[in-house]
């Protein structure tokens, strides 16, 4: 198995909806908060990234839902890759709040590796090199 990124966030009243829990959809925003914050760990802050011509649209998410988090909750978030192809990076996070041992959200997000006209194409091979050790063996 590989190694997993954690990654800290705390709720805040902007995430929360009528009710007082997250709202559904803020969870993606916190898995790409994760999945930027494990790139950066390895070198390749996104800025870097697409400085090298490199781009990485949303190509498919899976979310499911076991449980919810209220403002003001310390959530960690573990992320690691499922897949990892030519052109392709598949992360997995699972947001678990901090005194729980059981995961809120677990989410998929594949990315597809494209140029500045949107084409596909190879990730580099050290951006490929530095998130081996997060593929899931």
């Amino acid at each position: 198995m590989g190694i997993r990124h954690s990654c800290a966030y705390r709720v805040s009243y902007r995430d929360t909806d009528c009710m007082g829990r997250v709202y559904y959809a803020n969870y993606l925003e916190i898995c790409e908060r994760a999945r930027t914050e494990l790139l950066r760990a390895v070198g390749f802050p996104y800025r870097k990234i697409e400085d090298e011509g490199c781009f990485f649209p949303v190509r498919s998410c899976q979310v499911r839902y076991h449980g919810y988090a209220v403002y003001d909750d310390e959530l960690i978030c573990l992320t690691h890759l499922s897949k990892l192809s030519h052109a392709t990076l598949t992360f997995v996070t699972e947001i678990t709040r901090l005194d729980a041992a059981k995961p809120l959200v677990s989410a998929i997000v594949e990315l597809a590796c494209v140029g500045r006209e949107s084409k596909p194409r190879i990730i580099p091979v050290e951006l490929r090199d530095a998130v081996t050790p997060y593929l899931e063996k």
